[in-house]
């Protein structure tokens, strides 16, 4: 325990562009909010919620296709991610996953006296699938976690990809699509014939973080064993009330979806042809970009501009490296006019793709 260093998530400045934790920007509209509040009312907090999240369950199975038993709800993924170290790992049992990637799945290995190993992705963070493959052969993972989208990359890995993964594991594979939606690409398809297939899935990354629900699709006789070390009442009355409404106006997060996908093709386009700055391809509702400047100068001189991004700069493999979030059109503008003004004062004027070029002395 003294070894690890737990996960940072701090409260901003409320007067701070944030776009530094891969959030929607888009807040409920004023007759979901009444409708929300209206079911609301009915929650009986003198009550212990309902152990299963039977109605929420009903409701998550109908919508991709698959039986309630094949679901289990957590507190977020990350509980989720815990619960299924806790449910199959043995002191002394790896887990794989490819890095860079999310923090979670090596601290909470870790945590619970597991191995983690990393393997390595290209030099663009594309997958290493020949480089993947001989390190579950070498290793033998317990588990592998496959963020696709990844975390903080944006990469994907193929459908190919991942089955050839599974027929190389020896354990489970976890296939994280958090940020799924923002890829249009999903493993659930093959969960019929892959019992050690586990998809992981959330609301916070399509406007709902603030509910905390996550779940697991997977075989039923994997959900029947997780659900004995799931801990009782897990997702309060409150979250589960409000997903069922929600999740009623897909509408809604769907086209709150196409928006921020729209937005992303215009941030890349913008940060590709900024002289000093490397975006990386990206399926997820973020962007990956390096500079030519420190990432800590980048940062603060971003912060003093209003305008809050993730500096990955210290983190291994990400040197100079910094993340932002897809906000609303205004909340992306501003970030790209504070990132265009500093690489100017650093570079000059000069930007790629047939665009004035000034040189400054």
């Amino acid at each position: 325990m003294r070894g690890l260093t737990a996960y940072r998530a701090e409260e901003p400045r409320p007067d701070l562009v944030k776009l530094d934790a891969n959030e929607s920007p888009f807040p409920l509209t004023e007759r979901l909010r009444q409708e929300l509040l209206r079911s609301l009312e009915h929650v009986a907090v003198n009550r212990y919620p309902d152990p299963k999240a039977d109605r929420l369950r009903s409701v998550l199975a109908v919508e991709h296709g698959v039986g309630a038993g094949q679901l289990v709800l957590g507190n977020g993924s990350d509980e989720l991610i815990q619960l299924l170290l806790l449910a199959i790992g043995r002191p002394g049992d790896t887990v794989l996953a490819p890095v860079p990637t999310f923090s979670m799945y090596e601290l909470i290995a870790r945590a619970q006296g597991l191995r983690f190993e990393g393997a390595s992705l290209g030099p663009g963070f594309e997958p290493d699938l020949p480089g993947m493959i001989d390190m579950i052969e070498r290793v033998r993972p317990r588990a592998v976690f496959l963020a696709t989208p990844n975390n903080p990359t944006g990469g994907v890995f193929s459908e190919a990809e991942i089955l050839k993964i599974l027929a190389a594991s020896p354990g489970l594979v976890v296939v994280d699509e958090a940020y799924g939606a923002y890829a249009g690409r999903t493993m659930l398809p093959h969960l019929v014939e892959q019992e050690r297939l586990v998809i992981l899935r959330t609301l916070s990354k399509v406007g709902l973080a603030g509910m905390r629900v996550g779940y697991v699709v997977t075989h039923p006789s994997l959900a029947a064993e997780l659900e004995k070390v799931r801990l009782p009442f897990n997702v309060s009355a409150f979250s589960q009330a409000a997903a069922v409404v929600l999740l009623r106006h897909r509408e809604w997060i769907d086209a709150n979806v196409r928006e921020i996908v729209r937005e992303r093709a215009r941030v890349m386009d913008r940060l590709t042809a900024l002289i000093g700055v490397e975006p990386f391809p990206s399926e997820a509702n973020f962007v990956l970009f390096r500079t030519r400047l420190p990432a800590d100068r980048v940062f603060e001189a971003l912060l003093a501009e209003g305008v809050l991004v993730r500096n990955l700069g210290s983190a291994s493999g990400l040197k100079d490296c910094l993340r932002v979030t897809i906000g609303t059109a205004e909340e992306n503008e501003r970030f790209l006019e504070g990132l265009t003004e500093l690489m100017r004062q650093f570079e000059g004027c000069e930007v790629r793709g047939g665009m004035k070029k000034t040189e400054i002395g």
